[in-house]
C-alpha cells in the first residue's frame, strides 16, 4: 500500500515507473524508449502495452458517461448523440492513451519489479 502511496504523484505526472522521476512522454503522444534519468527501457517486450487497452478502454468509458448523461437529458436526435460521443471521445483520446500506458507501465513495476 505504501508504494502505491508513493507512485501516486509520479502517475499522475506520467513519469517513470522505475525511478519516479524521468517523463515517460517526449510529447503528447510521443513517448521516450526509455526514461531520461534511470534509463530504464519502458517497452520491456514485443507487445508489451497490449495490455494497457484494457486501462484505455476503462478511462475513455468513465469519461465518456457525463457526456451520455448529458446528451441523455437532453435528448438530441440519434445522429446527434453519436456525434457529441464521437467528439468527446476524440478530445479524450490522447489523455486516455497516455494514462493508459502509465498506469499499466506502474502495475507492471509492482508486481514484477526490475
Amino acid at each position: 500500500m505504501t508504494d502505491l502511496i508513493r507512485r501516486l504523484p509520479a502517475l499522475f505526472l506520467c513519469r517513470c515507473p522505475h525511478c519516479l522521476r524521468g517523463a515517460v512522454f517526449a510529447g503528447l503522444i510521443g513517448m521516450h524508449q526509455s526514461c531520461p534519468v534511470c534509463h530504464a527501457r519502458y517497452e520491456r517486450e514485443s507487445g508489451y502495452f497490449m495490455n494497457s487497452i484494457f486501462f484505455g478502454y476503462v478511462i475513455s468509458f468513465v469519461l465518456v458517461i457525463p457526456v451520455i448523461v448529458l446528451l441523455a437529458f437532453y435528448r438530441p436526435s440519434p445522429l446527434l448523440f453519436t456525434l457529441g460521443i464521437g467528439v468527446a471521445y476524440a478530445l479524450i483520446a490522447p489523455i486516455t492513451f497516455r494514462y493508459a500506458r502509465v498506469i499499466w507501465m506502474h502495475l507492471d513495476e509492482m508486481m514484477d519489479p526490475r
